[in-house]
């Protein structure tokens, strides 16, 4: 029998020749120096032995070496580089968030009832309500996105009104958005071009009309809608408009529309869009229901703005 001496020395041999199999004269003085054992359940408490032989500490010693030994030559890198780097699981991706779709991707407000959805509105067209008046920097890119319910109609490229009972009177509603003009003298009695001129802001509209004689005005109020800041005024459409020109027609601004029936009532968001005013105008009756009207407000509030 291998005296525990030569154990050491045959171990130590063959770990400095790199060897990746244990050779038999190895095994053979191992097995040698461990005498047989009887096997336990694995759930039974550990004993402690009390007497240990030198001979028996060393053959474990040993086996312990060669064991350690052949699971790290086989897990290192086959080119022995035990300072190369250590192979992580790659960090998860986030992916990016969805981005809401374009105003491109999105259906244009046209003629006739409208399903349920998301629509755009503008870029200006040629002699629409939303193109720019003869303003310096004024600019026919702007558009607008806005979701309509159930109920609801296009007209053209920039307004929308009940289907049912559509913008007349006693109970109609709609919505349409224009860049703000030269006031009328008399709204009544247009002549063109318009003889009030109006500056280009949000603020030179609101005041203008707050300050026109023959306008039933609101005091302008500051105002948020969709981001961007202005002014906010009502205006009410006389209840008896006879004697007005071409067919009892009331109209304040040219471009802009003129009043759909006596008494009609106008809600005008003046805004500042980058240094360019843009008017969202809603319009109503004292008969309009109030669903009707709660509707129209939710597309108002729905309306985002893209310069």
């Amino acid at each position: 029998m291998s005296t525990d001496r030569d154990v050491t020395r045959i171990v130590r041999s063959w770990l400095e020749e790199g060897a990746t199999a244990l050779p038999d004269r190895v095994l053979d003085a191992v097995l040698d120096q461990v005498p047989a054992t009887s096997q336990r359940r694995a759930w039974w408490p550990a004993r402690r032995l009390n007497e240990m032989n030198s001979t028996f500490k060393l053959a474990i010693a040993v086996a312990a070496v060669v064991v350690v030994a052949l699971v790290g030559i086989n897990v290192l890198p086959s080119s022995g580089d035990v300072g190369g780097p250590v192979l992580t699981q790659p960090p998860t991706q986030t992916p990016a968030p969805t981005p809401s779709p374009s105003q491109s991707a999105l259906p244009v407000i046209r003629d006739g009832p409208l399903p349920v959805g998301t629509y755009t509105i503008g870029p200006a067209v040629k002699d629409s309500f939303f193109e720019c008046p003869d303003t310096p920097g004024c600019s026919n890119t702007i558009g607008l996105v806005l979701t309509v319910p159930d109920g609801w109609s296009g007209v053209g490229n920039e307004s929308i009104l009940l289907t049912v009972g559509e913008n007349a009177p006693p109970a109609g509603a709609g919505l349409l958005f224009t860049r703000g003009a030269g006031l009328y003298n008399d709204p009544c009695h247009f002549e063109s071009p318009p003889g009030i001129p109006v500056g280009p802001t949000a603020e030179d509209f609101a005041s203008a009309l707050a300050d026109h004689p023959l306008l039933d005005v609101t005091t302008p109020v500051d105002v948020s809608l969709a981001g961007y800041f202005g002014k906010y005024v009502d205006l009410q459409v006389p209840s008896d408009p006879a004697g007005c020109d071409v067919g009892d027609v009331y109209r304040p601004w040219e471009p802009g529309l003129y009043a759909q029936g006596p008494g009609q009532r106008w809600h005008l968001w003046i805004l500042d869009v980058d240094g360019q005013r843009v008017v969202v105008q809603s319009t109503d009756y004292a008969g309009t229901s109030a669903q009707d009207r709660a509707e129209l407000q939710a597309i108002v509030d729905s309306i985002k703005i893209e310069p």
